[in-house]
């Protein structure tokens, strides 16, 4: 194994964040990426772009087919978006069924095939209360199997789980990212709405920042 990493890469702020602080850190990084019918699929397009721009090598897997079975999210139906704060009721109805187990299990078999030693991928703390596969437990446990998994051991990171998003975003802007190059907002409409759960964390990131959000919202957030 080498100082590879893979990173799971939406193409959010997060994963953004975390993209940028592999590199930081000397890692070779590829960038994996998973269309798997979210209608905020605006999200690879930022990805693509961003990798492009830095010359990432970037894979895009479509796995749209197994949407029978990951079913029944606000992500990737058409249930309502849940609006306002983190809630851990509301925010229920945007779990996409065992969707990290699913993308760290397809991850670590191209971190062996390229030779990488890690998958990180950007659970952070303030996911824990309403994503159980963002919890450190899970982590823990996927890196338990995935190091076991293959002949190579892979190891499973998540480097923001102590971390808010406010913090997230105060390391990203420590390196100097530009997050005009991110999409968060769960409506894949032309501008972010501004009023769903992950426009309205992104926003109070910001906030808390003390600096404006460089993309255009509908309600002029």
């Amino acid at each position: 194994m080498t100082d590879t990493v893979v990173v799971i890469y939406s193409g959010g702020m997060d994963s953004y964040t975390l993209l940028h602080l592999a590199r930081n850190r000397g890692y070779r990084v590829h960038a994996l990426s998973f269309n798997y019918g979210q209608r905020h699929v605006r999200e690879l397009e930022c990805a693509r772009s961003v990798c492009e721009a830095h010359d990432i090598p970037h894979k895009v897997i479509d796995i749209r087919a197994m949407s029978e079975v990951m079913a029944g999210s606000a992500l990737t139906s058409e249930l309502e978006v849940p609006e306002g704060h983190y809630q851990e009721d509301s925010m229920k109805a945007t779990v996409v069924p065992n969707r990290n187990m699913i993308l760290l299990s397809l991850a670590t078999g191209y971190a062996v095939t390229v030779g990488a030693r890690a998958v990180w991928y950007g659970a952070h703390g303030g996911d824990h209360a309403i994503y159980p596969d963002c919890r450190p437990e899970f982590v823990a446990r996927m890196d338990a199997v995935c190091r076991v998994a293959n002949y190579e051991p892979v190891g499973i990171e998540a480097p923001f789980m102590a971390m808010d998003k406010g913090r997230i975003l105060a390391e990203g802007l420590r390196l100097g990212l530009d997050y005009a190059q991110t999409w968060t907002c769960y409506n894949g409409r032309e501008r972010a709405c501004g009023r769903c759960g992950s426009c309205v964390e992104r926003l109070e990131a910001f906030a808390a920042n003390g600096v404006p959000d460089p993309i255009e919202y509908e309600d002029n957030c």
